[in-house]
């Protein structure tokens, strides 16, 4: 999962940065919480894992702020959901320019600007040096070369 403690409309949120959701969702309870307007002349049919439809019929602004100094205002569906205080899909991360490096446990942003996932470690430490090849190498599948160090 690509979770992130980020900020909707300056409260501290729960977000899931869901590249596989075409639209982004935002808890009712979290709706409500932030004094968020709701327009409801609007519906949106939304299916997840498993065989049930939703319908989501309202959508509101929401500002999120990233890594501390980044803010995106976006429109986005209001739905009930338990276990996180918004979605953010494609909608939102395509136009924001955010990226996952899931490999790395970041989220990527412009300016090549990073932030920790929460609950991810980085696949390496901070003792890593990289190792220059004095000449190219083909390793083929299954095989092993020694390099000196």
């Amino acid at each position: 999962e690509a979770k992130t403690g980020e900020k909707i409309n300056n409260e501290k949120a729960d977000l899931l940065l869901d590249s596989g959701a075409e639209v982004s969702i935002l808890d009712a309870a979290f709706s409500r919480k932030v004094g968020r307007y709701v327009d409801e002349s609007q519906q949106q049919e939304c299916v997840g894992i498993g065989e049930g439809v939703s319908v989501t019929k309202e959508r509101t602004k929401i500002k999120v702020t990233l890594a501390g100094s980044l803010v995106y205002f976006f429109d986005v569906w209001v739905g009930e959901m338990s276990s996180q205080d918004a979605i953010l899909g494609m909608d939102v991360m395509v136009p924001a320019g955010i990226r996952l490096d899931l490999a790395d446990g970041t989220l990527c942003l412009p300016d090549e600007i990073r932030t920790q996932l929460s609950g991810r470690r980085p696949l390496y430490g901070e003792h890593v040096s990289a190792v220059r090849l004095e000449e190219l190498e083909v390793i083929e599948a299954g095989q092993k070369i020694e390099i000196p160090l």
